[in-house]
């Protein structure tokens, strides 16, 4: 027994011995087993261009399962992948979710012109290398992408192209500069690497990816060497050229040269740059140089450096000296004279105006001296008295003779306009404006001959206020045959009173003579048929019985009607005047009234012709003895 036991013990250690033989030998062939079957499922984390995220380590037979998903969705498709192994003893889920940016904040810094460094968040469904792939495409060569970015979730949709944007935007910048986003705001600091750069960078801010939206812009313009700028005016109109500091003096500066073009084209070739000289104020340049280019007829204003020069041809020989003070003498800081080269030419076409507006008369144009400038005014003064004069002439040689007395000799005519210009082109008088009558508007242009001194040509083109439009013949005789269509004037029998009711009739009437200034209008009156009741006259004893009873004195006698629209105003009558009573006694008319006709018609006449038909286009047709007639009949002649 002692021996057995010996033995055992004896045994034993050679037991262990192939026990952890076994095992060694056993182990790492079972790990290598169960991770490769595993390493399928971690391999299938990196699909879509994600990095893998998933890690599995086997200890023995058991499986411990490592990462941090960038989804919910991804985490547990890893679980369930990893539950379908076969082989595995347990599975030790060390899986989590990657943490979530809020806000999402990435930021691109050019650390030098070969290093670009990513920081912040990147998305996590994105991975490093996708992404660096992405961002890289189209820059420079030699510039390296340093991602030293973390992943986390809660990215905004369309993120790398936001991010490739931005970072296209930084390389246009110096080193130092930064881009960021935050969510989906875009941002950026810098100074421009060059003139042409800030120009494309300004030109795509405009334009951010979809869904996104520029913040911050701290970008500063290139230093321009030398600083130019220029505007120049010619045939075509104005253009603008060279370096502008900002884009609140461009605006400013297209402004003025709007106001200067008068209307001609300007063209904007301006960019945007620093180096204005110091101290030079950018809005005192652009008030001196545009001060300037108002004397220049086809010609360059140009800033070089600090010094501001004028060439070309002059508007007058008036704007070379007033060039030459605009450059000397005080200027603004910063500013100093350059090249004066003005040249004069003749005035032509020699023009000069006088333009009366609602708030001053303005004189404007040329004139040959000051003593002319003194004769205009001094006819101008006593017409239109109370009025503001403002003078812009300049004095230029090259005046057609006459020039003085015709404009003198229409300032007459002007002062009668409401509204108006006089101006001489040459030896062209024109006068255009508006009266406020028609008839003035009329004479004035049928004096249109006698308006200029001898060997001037006159020209009148003056309006009515409010006038109404002509309208052609055809369209008269329509327009008048619809109006009298089923609108009849009946008289009462044996009166020649117009009645309340027939206004509103004629005052249409007048209205459309009023737009056919070529046709003319015949009015015949009728008679009263035979066997009509008259109405009797009240007797003066009836009129007193009305009189006690409560009755009107006015009611007692025929109503007076208004002869024309206007007289019915000016007495307050009223359209819908009540008729007068009638008669209480009527007597048979035996015999026919030989003149009721005419009298009718000339009442009619009468009050067309107040109601502003000319007397010659309207007249009361020849009586003729018609019994069936029962109105007032018009008609329409060419």
């Amino acid at each position: 027994m002692a021996l057995r036991s010996i033995g055992w013990l004896a045994g034993l250690p050679l037991i262990a011995g192939l026990w952890a033989g076994a095992t060694l030998w056993a182990e790492p062939r079972l790990e290598a087993a169960l991770t490769a079957s595993a390493r399928a499922v971690a391999d299938a984390t990196g699909r879509g261009g994600a990095e893998p995220w998933l890690r599995v380590e086997a200890r023995g037979r058991d499986l411990v399962a490592l990462g941090e998903a960038p989804t919910q969705g991804a985490l547990a498709a890893a679980r369930e992948g990893l539950a379908r192994l076969d082989g595995p003893r347990r599975l030790v889920d060390r899986l989590a979710l990657i943490d979530e940016a809020a806000p999402f904040a990435w930021s691109a810094a050019l650390r030098g012109p070969d290093r670009l460094d990513l920081l912040g968040s990147r998305p996590a469904e994105i991975g490093r290398a996708a992404l660096a792939e992405r961002l890289g495409a189209g820059l420079p060569a030699g510039l390296v992408l340093r991602d030293g970015a973390r992943a986390a979730r809660g990215a905004p949709e369309g993120f790398a192209e936001a991010a490739a944007f931005l970072v296209r935007q930084t390389v246009r910048l110096k080193p130092g500069a930064a881009a960021s986003l935050s969510d989906r705001t875009l941002s950026l600091r810098g100074e421009a690497a060059s003139v042409d750069d800030y120009a494309a960078l300004r030109a795509a801010l405009t334009a951010p990816p979809p869904g996104y939206a520029v913040g911050e812009v701290a970008v500063e313009p290139a230093l321009a060497e030398p600083f130019t700028w220029s505007v120049a005016r010619g045939p075509e109109g104005v253009r603008l050229a060279g370096y502008t500091v900002s884009e609140a003096d461009r605006a400013a500066i297209l402004a003025a040269a709007r106001l200067a073009a008068d209307g001609a084209p300007v063209v904007d070739a301006m960019r945007t740059a620093r180096g204005l000289p110091a101290g030079l104020e950018s809005r005192a340049l652009i008030a001196r140089a545009f001060a300037a280019l108002a004397l220049v007829r086809d010609g360059r204003v140009t800033l070089e450096g600090g010094a501001l020069s004028i060439r070309g041809a002059a508007i007058d020989a008036q704007a070379v000296r007033e060039a030459d003070a605009l450059t000397t003498g005080s200027l603004p800081p910063g500013l100093t004279r350059g090249d004066v080269d003005l040249t004069a030419s003749p005035v032509s076409p020699y023009v000069v105006s006088i333009r009366r507006g609602p708030d001053a008369v303005t004189l404007s144009g040329h004139l040959p001296d000051a003593e002319s400038r003194a004769a205009v005014l001094a006819a101008l003064r006593p017409l239109l008295y109370g009025e503001r004069v403002v003078d812009r002439t300049r004095l230029a040689e090259g005046a057609p003779p006459g020039l003085v007395a015709a404009l003198t000799a229409a300032v007459g005519p002007l002062a009668l306009l409401a509204s108006g210009e006089v101006t001489a082109t040459d030896t062209t008088l024109r006068l255009a404006g508006e009266s406020l009558y028609a008839e003035s508007a009329r004479r004035l242009s049928a004096a249109a001959g006698r308006l200029g001194p001898p060997g001037w040509r006159a020209e009148v083109a003056v309006g009515a206020r409010d006038a109404t439009p002509a309208r052609e013949p055809s369209a008269c005789r329509d327009a008048f045959a619809a109006l009298v269509a089923g609108r009849t004037i009946r008289f009462d029998p044996g009166s020649a009173e117009l009645r309340p009711a027939f206004y509103p009739v004629l005052d249409d009437v007048a209205a459309l003579a009023r737009t056919c200034p070529s046709e003319r209008i015949e009015v015949a009156g009728h008679d009263d048929p035979p066997g009509t009741a008259v109405p009797e006259a009240p007797k003066p004893a009836e009129a007193a019985k009305a009189a006690e009873a409560g009755t009107p004195a006015e009611a007692a006698k025929p109503a007076e009607a208004p002869r024309s629209a206007d007289a019915r105003k000016a007495k307050g009558a009223r359209a819908d005047a009540k008729p007068p009573p009638k008669a209480p006694a009527a007597r048979e008319a035996s015999l026919p009234d030989p003149g009721l006709p005419q009298r009718r018609a000339a009442a009619i006449v009468d009050y067309l012709l107040k109601a502003g038909v000319p007397a010659s286009r309207i007249a009361a047709a020849p009586a003729e003895p018609r019994p069936e007639r029962r109105a007032v009949e018009f008609a329409l002649r060419s």
